[in-house]
């Protein structure tokens, strides 16, 4: 059994999720872990056994031992840390979204066909999670029928609003994590994105200028499938988190484990509506709502059969250029 040698880049939320579900599997080596705040990252050797803690990424690109680089760190750190891991012949995993301009996003792509021997998967989570499959295999039978309305509402109330101040700095919220929905909205559907409006708002005098903390974007699709994204960050948002998927035929609501108000242990939820039956059906799903243990071992298995990325790079790239095109939007609305 081969062993693959890791090293991870950033100690935060994100970085924790991917080392937390990996460290102990048996094909698995933590050799490095890597943050600027050296404390972070002595608390993740003595918590998932690293070998060596270091503050400069380079040291990790440059090992030759190394063979898979993680990345969960802000998006305008991520391009030249992927381009010193994909010169160094590494593979990476790194978290989305991959940029924070889309200037930067393009030099991303052409690194990735520069190095074509280095697999790169992006952190698209959600294609790995088995209800989001789930609903993905539903929607592509015809479960509802076509065209859909897609609901889809991922909106915070801060416990730590330097944290997400920091975070509207560096990407907005229609771009961190609106290149998930997308991306979902796009693989359910198998149609593309043909129209987007945006708006935005910036609701405290701590958002810095020509930036926003809430935003929603509207989105048109090929076939006449319609959807909207709504993401909001503050103190005085309410906590909200929708997926439902609305056709001719019936309606898919997704209900996180977190969220159910009674048999949380049976996992995530998913309610199907079937029409004109007035059917409905309870799916319980094994719940991991980041499950970066199936991501990972995937990047493993597109390094040794050479399968394709999920999604793929030119996926991502169009869920990217998707989002800044709804991000210039909501600048502008909030700058009014």
């Amino acid at each position: 059994m081969r062993i693959y040698q890791v090293g991870l880049v950033g100690c935060g939320v994100m970085g924790e999720v991917h080392i937390s579900q990996i460290y102990y599997q048996e094909n698995v080596k933590i050799k490095y872990v890597c943050d600027l705040d050296m404390k972070k990252a002595e608390q993740f050797q003595r918590k998932y056994n690293a070998e060596t803690v270091v503050s400069d990424y380079r040291q990790i690109t440059e090992d030759e031992k190394i063979d898979i680089v993680i990345i969960a760190t802000q998006p305008s750190t991520h391009l030249k840390m992927v381009e010193s891991c994909l010169q160094h012949g590494k593979h990476v995993l790194c978290e989305k979204p991959i940029t924070n301009s889309m200037e930067d996003a393009e030099y991303f792509y052409k690194l990735t066909k520069l190095y074509p021997k280095s697999k790169v998967l992006i952190g698209n989570i959600l294609r790995h999670n088995k209800s989001y499959q789930k609903i993905a295999e539903m929607i592509q039978k015809d479960a509802i029928g076509h065209p859909i309305i897609c609901r889809m509402i991922q909106n915070h109330h801060t416990m730590n609003w330097e944290t997400y101040l920091r975070n509207i700095k560096d990407c907005a919220p229609l771009v961190n994590c609106g290149i998930h929905y997308v991306d979902i909205l796009q693989w359910f559907s198998g149609e593309k994105v043909e129209e987007i409006h945006a708006i935005g708002s910036r609701t405290s005098e701590e958002v810095p200028e020509g930036c926003y903390n809430y935003g929603l974007m509207t989105l048109h699709l090929s076939n006449g499938s319609v959807a909207f994204y709504e993401a909001g960050w503050s103190n005085t948002c309410s906590a909200e988190n929708t997926k439902e998927f609305i056709g001719p035929k019936g309606r898919i609501r997704l209900v996180y484990q977190k969220d159910r108000m009674t048999h949380a242990e049976e996992g995530d939820l998913i309610e199907y509506y079937q029409y004109p039956e007035k059917e409905y059906h309870i799916i319980n799903m094994p719940s991991n709502r980041k499950p970066a243990d199936v991501q990972f071992n995937y990047l493993i298995k597109m390094i040794e059969t050479g399968c394709e990325a999920k999604p793929t790079m030119e996926e991502v790239m169009d869920c990217m250029q998707i989002c800044f095109e709804a991000d210039k939007q909501a600048r502008k609305c909030a700058a009014r």
